[in-house]
């Protein structure tokens, strides 16, 4: 099992390039601020080193592997496995390991999937998995702050004891700014994303035992 897990290339500057075994990082951001694309980007940059994908989307599962395949040259089904959450079964015909779920507030069904990915994964002896949820917003939307933090509780607790990396995305404009905090405490490390008064793209990392960043351009 790797100790470290590369992220480099990701963020620009150098501000992030690996990321211990057993992280959490919450993607925080104003929608479409490109928290989406991010996530993306960081499920796929450790692929060509025989790690695994296994990705929670309220998407289909098929537009999650389109995604997937722009930042992956060659997609192995057997290193990808996703949770549909989205309701949209009978639509995925791809290749990769699917489980559907019926709606983003069957938390037990989501649960319960992810298990037998994980337990397929460890079959074929696979160990290093970047675990991605796209997106807790959509969660809060079905569910109650309580009943996500709970359950993220447990997710992020599985992520940290596999050791595995876990990769998150937060809209904080469609959220009461309580909820936000509360929600994010439950990471090791926030990427925050803000856009400026002229438009562009701003980002900062905040945790990982370490001073926040200043704000720089994405």
């Amino acid at each position: 099992m790797s100790e470290m897990y590369d992220v480099s290339g990701v963020l620009p500057g150098g501000v992030l390039d690996e990321l211990p075994a057993g992280t959490n990082v919450a993607i925080v951001g104003p929608s479409m601020s490109g928290k989406r694309e991010l996530a993306l980007q960081l499920l796929a940059s450790g692929y060509a080193s025989d790690e695994a994908v296994l990705c929670i989307t309220t998407d289909s599962a098929a537009t999650v592997y389109a995604d997937l395949e722009r930042h992956v040259d060659s997609l192995d089904r057997d290193r990808v496995g996703i949770v549909d959450a989205s309701g949209s079964e009978g639509q995925n015909a791809i290749d990769a390991t699917i489980e559907n779920v019926s709606s983003p507030s069957d938390l037990t069904g989501i649960s319960v999937g992810t298990a037998k990915l994980f337990q397929q994964f460890e079959k074929r002896g696979i160990t290093e998995i970047r675990y991605g949820l796209i997106s807790i917003s959509t969660l809060l939307q079905y569910l109650g702050g309580k009943k996500v933090f709970k359950f993220l509780h447990v997710y992020t607790k599985r992520v940290e004891e596999t050791g595995a990396l876990g990769i998150y995305t937060l809209d904080d404009d469609s959220h009461d700014p309580q909820v936000v905090n509360t929600i994010s405490g439950q990471f090791d490390g926030v990427i925050q994303l803000r856009e400026t008064d002229a438009g562009d793209l701003e980002f900062r990392v905040r945790g990982f035992g370490r001073r926040p960043t200043s704000w720089q351009d994405f």
